[in-house]
């Protein structure tokens, strides 16, 4: 068994998509980790123990570690889909927020969402990566959009005081420059998707874009100050004064420089 199934945390052990026009099926059988599949495309059907569960495209299933499955596609319309393979001591309880379970394994379509885009991103992420933060973050907010969209029965709603969280936070962080959207989630304790759909809802932009504005009105106090572009960058947590200069002349329409006579 790989050394990575009994660590702590959550890990990505794999993806893939299959095409199964060749009416390529898998099982009876059992596996040793979660996987979820997202149909991309046609019908197939998944048998789960003893019942039988029909799948379409757009909708997903979950497959929990050593029950017995087979799923095949529809000889007619076979399926194009896509999965996850994931494991740790973290995976149950984040599997446990969405009602997908072993009696009811199928998701519903998850309308206007980037379900499809993440799947392909983990997918580009080689071996080597597939347990780097980067691979990690994108699991975490996959799951997240699935525990959002189909939430398990009796989940707590999204606390009132999340917004106001979220920007108490950028205001005490927002100079570090490791400080950016997953670790705002993971100190807020919330998916990503959650917390872009909150900030959609309520100011009509992303976390992401929320940050970088808010970063970006800080450095230019810092410049009408009369302190340098690279002093305001750094203090901002721009790493990079000559990326900063690029987007602060994008979004607010002039240079830097000619903020802060000082170069």
């Amino acid at each position: 068994m790989d050394d990575r199934f009994s660590e702590e945390g959550l890990s990505l052990i794999g993806t893939g998509c299959q095409d199964c026009r060749d009416l390529h099926a898998w099982g009876p059988g059992v596996r040793p980790l979660y996987i979820i599949h997202l149909v991309l495309f046609g019908r197939g059907t998944l048998e789960y123990g003893k019942k039988e569960f029909p799948v379409r495209a757009g909708e997903s299933f979950l497959i929990c570690p050593y029950d017995v499955i087979h799923y095949y596609p529809d000889p007619s319309n076979p399926w194009t889909y896509t999965w996850v393979e994931f494991a740790g001591k973290e995976a149950e309880a984040l599997v446990k927020g969405c009602a997908m379970c072993p009696e009811s394994p199928v998701c519903p379509p998850v309308t206007d969402s980037i379900l499809p885009d993440l799947y392909a991103r983990l997918q580009k992420l080689d071996y080597l990566r597939q347990n780097s933060g980067e691979a990690n973050g994108l699991l975490r907010t996959l799951l997240g959009i699935y525990a959002d969209a189909f939430p398990a029965p009796g989940r707590r709603s999204i606390r009132p005081d999340l917004l106001s969280d979220a920007q108490w936070l950028v205001r005490t962080n927002y100079h570090h420059s490791e400080f950016n959207v997953e670790r705002l989630c993971r100190l807020l304790n919330v998916s990503r998707a959650t917390l872009y759909r909150l900030f959609q809802k309520e100011l009509g932009i992303s976390p992401s874009s929320y940050l970088t504005g808010f970063r970006l009105q800080q450095a230019q106090l810092l410049l009408l100050r009369g302190n340098t572009v690279k002093t305001a960058a750094l203090s901002c947590g721009f790493a990079d004064p000559f990326y900063f200069s690029r987007l602060f002349h994008r979004q607010m329409g002039v240079s830097p420089s000619a903020v802060s006579p000082q170069i």
